[in-house]
């Protein structure tokens, strides 16, 4: 996915719009739209690692019974410092009173949790605490970067052995990796973990977007595209509704990645994409794809829909080919029909544009090419800057919710769902 990523990057910078092949059939190319802001598990951070109060267990005060407030603290333990606890006298063991600590303090050995909120978080139960503190942030950097490999290594499979085997791959990654999460024995197998779920929900959300646009018509890519990241929200804020009635960390890790496992029944239900099909040559698979969806809309379809067999790529020469055609000499007929969706179809075009776009689209592209001109270089830095900003806003909100005040779980499920109106709005203004 990545050289169509670059590919796609080029014709925004030109401003030019891929025409469409034959049939009507145009090579929506992956990642052609951007998916949607993909916070998928990384909003369950705010709820796995919220933060957590703590202090030393206190030698001679702290039992099985004992909580995070208890009246020994205030002279058991320095004021201000968590980390450390007033050293005994020698030869006092049993007793927990003011007069058997020493003017000397020691580091924590165990610690003692507020479990007011959350009876289980990934702070208590691998002590990240003191000076182990470093490494509670990790959990989110490493999913961030799992969605890096995700997009890349996911994307370019899909790509090249098609979208359900992408989604699949996606699936499994999730599913797996986030149960194994729930029952990670120590913190560095709980990394690993993260890092694999990143990578299959960002090649999840990836892969399903592309899929989900490449069976959309022209007419309503807008809509399609703007609107169907409102589930998407709607899931982020179940997560915080989850969340209020699951307050152990290993179980909410459990509900949010185990129903990933339902997706698996896209292997037999969904099916694949009509344009990558066409764009890999495999014509046949594509047209009774069409003819099944036409059966289940109860529609007739064009007949420049209906010949898919007659359309071959990949010829010698790299251009378009028409085995079948209408005309008594055996070449491409040009007529004035519509197409389904309004786009630019072999009916309705002319026979060297589409063998000259067809030639442009065979050429690899690299992000060299991104950089070639100053045009494209400004366009492109342009843009790079652009997605830098609106990820670290984006994330940079999404994953401070906690710290606005108030009820936490008010706070997160209403962020996630602030964005409903903002793509109602973009969705309103954007063709306008």
């Amino acid at each position: 996915m990545f050289r169509q990523m670059v590919s796609t990057l080029l014709r925004v910078c030109l401003l030019t719009e891929e025409t469409v092949d034959a049939m009507n059939l145009q090579i929506f190319r992956a990642d052609r739209a951007q998916s949607p802001a993909q916070i998928e598990q990384l909003i369950v951070e705010q709820v796995r690692q919220p933060v957590v109060n703590e202090r030393c267990a206190v030698p001679n005060c702290d039992d099985n019974s004992t909580h995070y407030e208890e009246n020994f603290t205030e002279w058991a333990i320095p004021e201000g410092d968590q980390c450390h606890v007033w050293t005994l006298r020698n030869n006092i063991t049993e007793q927990c009173q003011p007069d058997v600590f020493s003017n000397s303090t020691s580091s924590c050995s165990q610690w003692v949790y507020d479990t007011s909120l959350f009876s289980a978080t990934t702070v208590t139960q691998f002590d990240l605490t003191c000076e182990n503190a470093w490494l509670r942030p990790l959990g989110g950097s490493v999913y961030m970067i799992g969605m890096l490999v995700g997009a890349v290594v996911i994307g370019d499979l899909a790509d090249r052995f098609g979208r359900r085997k992408g989604i699949l791959v996606s699936v499994l990654l999730v599913g797996a990796s986030g149960v194994m999460c729930s029952v990670s024995p120590n913190y560095y197998m709980f990394l690993l973990m993260r890092l694999f779920t990143g990578a299959g929900g960002c090649g999840l959300v990836l892969v399903t977007y592309i899929l989900t646009l490449e069976f959309i018509g022209a007419k309503w890519r807008t809509f399609c595209g703007i609107l169907i990241q409102i589930p998407l929200s709607l899931g982020e804020a179940m997560t915080g509704v989850l969340a209020i009635f699951i307050r152990d960390w290993r179980w909410l890790q459990v509900a949010i990645t185990a129903p990933a496992f339902l997706l698996l029944s896209y292997t037999w239900l969904l099916p694949e994409s009509v344009r990558w099909l066409v764009a890999e040559g495999r014509n046949d698979e594509a047209n009774n794809i069409i003819h099944r969806v036409a059966r289940v809309n109860n529609v007739d379809l064009p007949r420049h829909l209906t010949d898919l067999h007659d359309v071959q790529f990949g010829s010698v020469d790299g251009t378009l080919s028409v085995t079948n055609s209408n005309t008594v000499d055996g070449t491409m007929s040009v007529t004035n029909s519509n197409t389904v969706d309004g786009t630019l179809s072999v009916t309705n075009s002319n026979v060297e544009l589409v063998n000259e776009t067809r030639q442009e689209a065979m050429i690899k592209k690299t992000v060299i090419d991104l950089l070639r001109t100053p045009v494209m270089r400004r366009r492109s830095f342009t843009l790079f800057f652009c997605w830098v900003v609106c990820a670290l806003v984006f994330y940079g909100l999404s994953s401070n919710t906690t710290s606005l005040g108030g009820n936490i779980f008010v706070d997160f499920i209403s962020t996630m769902l602030v964005e409903i109106p903002s793509l109602i709005f973009t969705f309103l203004v954007l063709d306008r």
